[in-house]
């Protein structure tokens, strides 16, 4: 039997037959212009498609002009003008026997009314409950209202049809406005269209029932749920349950959707790192004891083709989600199925590049995968050998200097890799060893394979000089030594001095010296945050969980200001409360004394004084680039990653990749 068989079993859904059951679901591209898909969406989904998905949801397609109408990256499938792009993403998404359906939304309240002069309205919502997100309070929807939202509904899913996509979905889910009907938080009215269960699912019929009616019985149509939203007084498993029975019983749907959570629990539906995957597959499961024996969909963190087809062969679900794995490897389904599953690139569930690039208003991109939304540049046809090898030597073994020479390898240039540690992976190797984080692990894993698989010369333990590369004779240079994390307590928040005075009288160490060794320490440890970042947060859990006193101040408002929107703040904030962590935001280190660690409130300057054995600064990090000057001297150099200027890791890869290719 075929590795994984379970998954590649066809599987009829309304008039389709999907050709496996791996699904790309809807998540935000934002690759729109003048709020209508684009040729970058249509690439991107393509890909997916071509790497063997067997269905492919859309982005969010807002159902009418009220919905984000004048957001520059919100796609609107309401205008007919979208019907041309949505025939070439039918074309390109039929060319590799994948299907594509239309994900249809309203956003509701999750939106805001007035970010557009020439858009400001009243947010619709079910009673104008405010949003969890922006705490806007919309208008109650009238009668009139829901009518045109069911017109909507309807004239989006015809310019779909129209243009050859294959069903439609309608999206009752994460709080928007069908799921604020659905939910008896949010939904406090007293008329036909609120009160016991069929009432507040009314409205999702009627959208329903106007796409069956406008596009006829050889449309599918789905529908995502929230079968539970996590909040006291929101949808519970048992009212989801009743929900999904009570839909599944009209006879409208041709497959469910099982999802979970609104705005606020958000970081349930979407695992960061610290969580495990395929968390909401009991949910799934739970719907198909309901569903009359519909298809059911599960997602949330599915990242391994072995859980995946554990999920279906078990029976818990139908289909299986597999977004997030199929943006860092959009081709995972045909190398599994090639037998070339050591290729595959495995999501990490860092959310850097996909959701928190998403919540700023940013194109989506990944960590791993620098190919995904540049898919015209980077994308698998884009690749090609060299037809003049050389010889590259690389120096640095993180993760930028792996991918340039993993990349450069398989072009077919001859490579060697120099590494000063004993292992690859650079600083990301010590990221792993925080609580919580083991899987960059994964990443590291995934790259030296590839360095593996094409044949890269890695030397370990190898400090190299200028002299040593000059040995080598190589053709071309890619320096990528990384950076070194100061001590001096510097910070651009403080600028009027030259690091923090009195840093004699305590042990000061960076964060790799305090993973490393945390018996350094002491017993009673401070950490000084300046990045915003996990690795502060993370670093003082790590150091909780081995039984030390630990406090994190930073001169921001609020600790771990830059994960917030990777989902990571909802999960590691109670951690540590339950730890003992003191979390200390909007102070500086004034001064350390031989009584402690003066803490200076940033906006009185009133003082406190904390008693500890170690100080670990987690602030800004300086480019390692002792050799670059001597290299120049004698050989084309390209410089990359931290030692060009330290970022997050994301830059690293994308860099490491299109040295790679520059060669």
């Amino acid at each position: 039997m075929e590795k994984y068989a379970p998954l590649w079993e066809p599987l009829q859904v309304g008039s389709v037959t999907l050709k496996n059951r791996v699904v790309v679901t809807a998540h935000a591209l934002q690759y729109a212009v003048d709020n209508l898909m684009t040729q970058q969406s249509v690439d991107y989904y393509e890909e997916r498609a071509k790497g063997g998905a067997g269905l492919i949801l859309t982005e969010a397609q807002a159902v009418l002009p009220n919905s984000r109408g004048l957001a520059p990256r919100t796609h609107q499938g309401w205008d007919p003008a979208v019907i041309p792009v949505y025939r070439r993403l039918a074309e390109a998404v039929h060319r590799h026997g994948a299907k594509v359906f239309v994900d249809l939304s309203h956003f509701g309240v999750e939106d805001h009314s007035s970010m557009f002069l020439d858009n400001w309205r009243a947010l619709w919502s079910a009673s104008g409950v405010p949003s969890f997100t922006y705490n806007e309070i919309g208008k109650p929807m009238t009668r009139e209202d829901i009518a045109e939202l069911a017109s909507g509904f309807a004239r989006s899913a015809r310019n779909a049809k129209t243009a050859g996509l294959d069903g439609a979905e309608v999206h009752a889910a994460h709080g928007y406005l069908l799921c604020s009907f659905l939910s008896p938080l949010t939904n406090l009215r007293t008329d036909e269209y609120g009160g016991n269960t069929e009432n507040r699912c009314r409205i999702v019929l009627e959208c329903a029932q106007a796409v069956r009616d406008e596009c006829g019985p050889d449309f599918p149509v789905g529908v995502r749920l929230s079968l539970v939203e996590g909040v006291p007084g929101g949808i519970d498993a048992e009212e989801g349950e009743r929900i999904a029975r009570y839909l599944a019983d009209s006879g409208l749907f041709d497959y469910f959707s099982i999802s979970a959570g609104n705005a606020s629990t958000f970081d349930q539906v979407v695992s960061p790192m610290s969580m495990p995957g395929a968390r909401l597959v009991d949910l799934a499961a739970r719907a198909k004891k309901v569903v009359n024996g519909l298809p059911v969909l599960t997602a949330n963190g599915i990242t391994d083709l072995s859980i995946a087809a554990d999920i279906v062969e078990q029976g818990h679900a139908d289909m299986v989600a597999m977004t997030r794995a199929h943006i860092a490897d959009p081709h995972l389904v045909s190398k599994a199925r090639s037998g070339r599953e050591q290729e595959i690139r495995h999501c990490v569930s860092a959310n850097q590049g996909c959701i928190n690039r998403m919540a700023q208003g940013w194109s989506l991109t990944c960590t791993q995968n620098p190919a995904a939304g540049r898919e015209e540049l980077l994308g698998i046809d884009t690749f090609s050998r060299t037809s003049t090898p050389k010889k590259v030597v690389v120096v640095g073994g993180g993760p930028a200097g792996m991918r340039a020479a993993e990349v450069a390898a398989s072009r077919g240039h001859e490579v060697v890799l120099l590494e000063r540690d004993d292992r690859l992976g650079g600083q990301i190797r010590y990221a792993a060893q925080i609580a919580t984080r083991g899987r960059w692990n994964v990443m590291v894993k995934d790259m030296e394979r590839q360095l593996a698989l094409h044949g890269v010369d890695v030397r370990l333990g190898t400090d190299a000089t200028v002299d040593d590369v000059r040995a080598l004779a190589p053709d071309h240079v890619v320096l990528a030594t990384g950076s070194t994390w100061r001590t001096d307590g510097f910070s651009a928040k403080t600028a009027f001095r030259p690091g923090i005075p009195g840093l004699e009288h305590v042990r000061v160490l960076d964060p790799i010296q305090a993973l490393a060794n945390p018996e350094l320490c002491g017993e009673r440890v401070l950490v000084v945050d300046d990045t915003g970042e996990y690795t502060a947060l993370g670093l003082a859990e790590t150091l909780a969980q081995a039984g030390k006193t630990v406090e994190v101040i930073t001169a921001g408002m609020y600790l771990g200001e830059k994960i917030l929107l990777t989902l990571d703040v909802g999960h590691l904030y109670p951690r540590l409360h339950a730890l003992g962590v003191t979390l200390t935001p909007q102070h500086i280190v004034g001064a350390v004394t031989e009584e402690g660690a003066v803490l200076t409130r940033v906006w009185d300057f009133q003082n406190r004084v904390l008693p500890v054995d170690s100080v670990v600064t987690v602030m800004l990090r300086d480019p390692e680039t002792s050799l670059a000057a001597g290299l120049r001297e004698h050989f084309e150099v390209s410089q990359i990653g931290d030692c060009s200027a330290p970022r997050q890791v994301d830059q690293a890869i994308y860099e490491g990749e299109m040295a790679g290719r520059a060669v």
